[in-house]
Parts: structure tokens; C-alpha cells; sequence
């Protein structure tokens, strides 16, 4: 069975692997940060370290030979989703998911604290620099993967010269994850109306159609025209 001293210094270790991934994620300013991950950590270990011993103590005290160390600690993995989906975010306005990564860093956490529980020290401790190093170092890496397949876009609109206007403008295209590379006055703004045309790039799926028809129904947009531009027009014109 696992001694107290021995359960204590497992614990111990389940909150100083759970604290580098939550460090990283109160950073970044994530929903589940230092403390939450710390938590999950420290009590998947306590269920491991629970789960072994109760198994053990029937196993040799009461002589019940089919009885499952696993049990108890099989539902942790499971157990701990209702967590993870809490960090998770679906905005159906702006056609994305967030959370994600820290729902699966929260899933990651758990399985550490089972493996410092059972006893499996340099392995929980290699999978806590490996998780660190994939949600900092690798994070770079899929920002320039996101860079490399942005795609650009150019609006052709006509507004009306309201105020507030441009304020609504930019709020759509930061609401869609559109970021405005260049803005160009076709015509004056002292008029009653102005035309624009915007070169956006994004690196989500943009369905034409649908972002036309919701620019439109924009207070003041009386016309609104999108094409692709080829990535290679846009290095030329850099």
C-alpha cells in the first residue's frame, strides 16, 4: 500500500506538474489557469493514489483477488470533461470555437495526476515539459501556419455617412476575425454617401455569400461587393 509520507510527496508532485501547465494558461489569461489545473491535478492524483490502495487493502486484508485498482481512477478522465467543456466557447456570430486548448490541457493535467498517483514520476514529468512546450514554443509555429494560409480579400462597399458608421464597419470585420491591411477612399467622405475599398485577410473559411448578405443588413451599407484576391497580386503589390 502507499504510505502516508509516500501519498503526501505524491501529492505534493501532482501540484507542481499541475502548476507549470496552469501557470501557462492564467498567463494567456485563459478561463481555467494556475489554480483550476493545479486542482484537477492534485485530485486525480488523490483518486489514483485512493483507487490503489483500496484495491490492494481488499486484495491482501480482505482477500478478494478480483478487485480493480483501475476503477476509481478510470472515471477522472471522463469525470473531469464537464471542466473542460466549461472552458469551451461556440459563438455562432463570429463562426468559432474557443477554448479548446486549454479544455484539452485541463484533460492532459488529469492524466498527469493519475500517473505522479500511481508512481510513474519521470513519465508524468516528461509529459508536463512536453505539454509546456506545445502550448508556448509550438504556439509560434501555429501562428505562421496560420500566416501562411491566410487567405486576402478586397471589399468594394458604399455606406452612407452616418456617425458612427466606420465604428459598426470595424466592429463586423473584428467580430469575423478580419484583419484590414489597407482602407482606400474611392470617393469623398463630405458627401451624403462614400466608397470604400478594403483589402482584409483571414485565415478562417469565409463563406461570400453569407458575410455580403450580413454587411448589407448593416445599418447604412447600400452596396457591398467581395472577391478573392491571389496571394501572389498581394506579394507584388508589398
Amino acid at each position: 500500500m502507499i504510505s502516508m509520507a509516500d501519498g503526501i510527496i505524491r501529492l505534493c508532485v501532482a501540484v507542481l506538474l499541475g502548476g507549470i501547465i496552469g501557470y501557462e494558461r492564467q498567463a494567456k489569461s485563459k478561463a481555467a489557469g494556475f489554480r483550476t489545473h493545479m486542482l484537477v491535478c492534485v485530485g486525480s492524483c488523490l483518486c489514483m493514489i485512493i483507487s490503489i490502495n483500496i484495491a490492494m487493502e481488499w486484495n491482501f486484508v480482505y482477500g478478494y483477488t478480483n478487485a480493480d485498482p483501475e476503477r476509481i481512477a478510470a472515471q477522472v478522465i471522463s469525470g473531469v470533461g464537464f471542466l473542460g467543456a466549461g472552458t469551451i466557447l461556440a459563438n455562432q456570430k463570429e463562426r468559432n470555437v474557443r477554448g479548446l486548448t486549454t479544455a484539452a490541457s485541463i484533460w492532459a493535467v488529469a492524466a498527469i495526476g493519475l500517473g505522479v498517483g500511481a508512481g510513474y514520476w519521470e513519465m508524468s514529468a516528461a509529459a508536463t515539459m512536453m505539454i509546456f512546450i506545445i502550448l508556448t514554443i509550438f504556439m509560434r509555429m501555429d501562428t505562421l501556419l496560420n500566416n501562411h494560409y491566410r487567405k486576402n480579400y478586397m471589399f468594394h462597399i458604399v455606406m452612407k455617412n452616418t456617425v458612427g458608421q466606420s465604428r459598426r464597419l470595424g466592429t463586423f470585420f473584428q467580430e469575423r476575425h478580419l484583419k484590414m491591411e489597407s482602407f482606400q477612399t474611392v470617393s469623398a467622405e463630405e458627401g451624403p454617401s462614400a466608397e470604400l475599398k478594403i483589402d482584409v485577410s483571414s485565415a478562417c473559411y469565409i463563406d461570400e455569400g453569407v458575410v455580403i448578405s450580413e454587411l448589407l443588413a448593416l445599418k447604412g451599407i447600400t452596396m457591398a461587393e467581395l472577391k478573392l484576391v491571389e496571394k501572389e497580386n498581394c506579394d507584388k503589390e508589398e
